[in-house]
């Protein structure tokens, strides 16, 4: 089990959520040229993939606001410090948060975090009450995101051995609440050209899902 930090933070009226995490999921973090230490970048800008998302969960009746960018090294601390490693969270120099809201409210966030140009790291954290009554949703937004920012691959390729991403998430779901931990993880999952890693936690306010893609 990984120890998880959360820091809730407003900004501009917006809460985002920063999540201190030991990311595994994050292989050399590197620039195109590097060979060590550096980010491995995924292949689309944050203007564009926020505007894919957010065009796409509209269909499906969920909002997403227009992202907050942090840029200066002072922000990008305190409310981008996704990585434990020092050196790979050095190279995080630019970072997008955008907030989720559905008919019984808010969420959560999608935040991006890499270079001034591309992102290296794509981080969804959604809140759920005790009864999970939003599950759907969540399901939902997952499934959108995958497929924007990884591939539509996944019947061709059933990661993890699962038909469906529903079907692994009910696996975790079910493992977890089952269980005696805090927090439980898929662990990486490689799809397409990229990876990706869910995790849920049990917190005060209920159970907090987050999926992370990367590189």
């Amino acid at each position: 089990m990984i120890p998880k930090k959360y820091l809730y933070a407003a900004i501009s009226g917006i809460v985002i959520i920063a999540i201190v995490v030991v990311i595994q999921l994050v292989p050399q973090m590197a620039s195109p040229n590097a060979t060590s230490n550096q980010v491995a970048f995924l292949d689309f800008t944050y203007d564009e993939e926020n505007s894919d998302l957010k065009s796409t969960l509209a269909l499906h009746h969920i909002n997403m606001t227009n992202p907050i960018t942090l840029s200066s090294a002072a922000d990008i601390k305190q409310y981008c410090n996704f990585i434990t490693d020092p050196k790979k969270q050095a190279l995080v120099t630019h970072c997008t948060s955008t907030v989720l809201k559905d008919k019984q409210g808010n969420l959560g966030d999608i935040d991006m975090v890499g270079s001034p140009n591309v992102p290296g790291l794509v981080v969804v954290a959604l809140q759920l009450d005790p009864t999970m009554s939003d599950y759907v949703a969540v399901k939902t937004v997952f499934g959108v995101v995958l497929n924007s920012t990884v591939c539509q691959c996944w019947d061709k390729e059933n990661p993890g051995g699962y038909s469906t991403l529903s079907d692994m998430m009910d696996a975790l779901r079910n493992f977890h609440v089952n269980g005696k931990q805090p927090d439980s993880t898929t662990h990486t999952v490689p799809l397409g050209n990229k990876h990706f890693e869910i995790e849920l936690s049990t917190t005060k306010g209920g159970y907090l899902w987050k999926l992370l893609v990367a590189k």
